[in-house]
């Protein structure tokens, strides 16, 4: 059940973000996403255990190429590398979701973990977000080379994040952790200032 009572850890930036965010053909927005379900599994791509195990629960399959994801309603599949995935999904499914996961995967030698606490989310989007990213992150942000279903553990400025790129708006979200994510709100609505002040 949903706590509506509860804080994110950046609750207090909450009005700086909407005071930042700039609306219109040449805005850019930035928001919190808070309390989604994270779960990190670590299994064998190869067993078609794991993989029916997995696809049984979730719909998907674990995806094999490197920095991509899969998604299907409320889920998303990252994959983290050649034997761990990280399932992200509705606010507060984690415990739903690892249940079933242990379930459909009994006897296979994986590991679940709730990493839901781990990280916050925060979703920049707008016509000037990729510009935004290009200041912030080394990656080359044009569509050709970071698009749809694509995603990386990269850094923005100096906070580690899970890059992904949302949908063609564009939106990227960052998935980043409590130590680093009021600086990194910080950093983007500073980048983002350009944008404010000549709207």
């Amino acid at each position: 059940m949903v706590d509506n009572f509860r804080n994110s850890i950046i609750a207090d930036k909450a009005q700086a973000m909407i005071n930042g965010s700039v609306s219109g053909e040449n805005g850019v927005t930035l928001t919190e996403v808070p309390f989604l379900a994270q779960v990190n599994i670590r299994g064998n791509a190869d067993d078609k255990k794991f993989v029916a195990g997995v696809k049984k629960v979730t719909g998907l399959k674990v995806p094999t190429d490197p920095n991509t994801y899969v998604t299907k309603g409320d889920l998303t599949v990252f994959w983290l590398g050649p034997n761990e995935w990280q399932l992200v999904g509705a606010v507060d499914a984690q415990a739903d979701l690892i249940a079933k996961l242990r379930e459909a995967l009994d006897g296979l030698h994986v590991a679940i973990i709730d990493v839901s606490g781990n990280r916050t989310a925060l979703d920049l989007s707008g016509a000037q977000a990729r510009n935004v990213m290009k200041k912030s992150c080394r990656l080359d942000m044009d569509p050709q080379s970071f698009s749809v279903g694509q995603a990386v553990q990269t850094r923005v400025e100096k906070a580690p994040v899970l890059l992904q790129m949302l949908n063609d708006q564009p939106t990227y979200r960052m998935f980043v952790r409590p130590s680093f994510a009021e600086y990194l709100v910080d950093w983007l609505l500073d980048a983002m200032g350009e944008y404010h002040h000549s709207s």
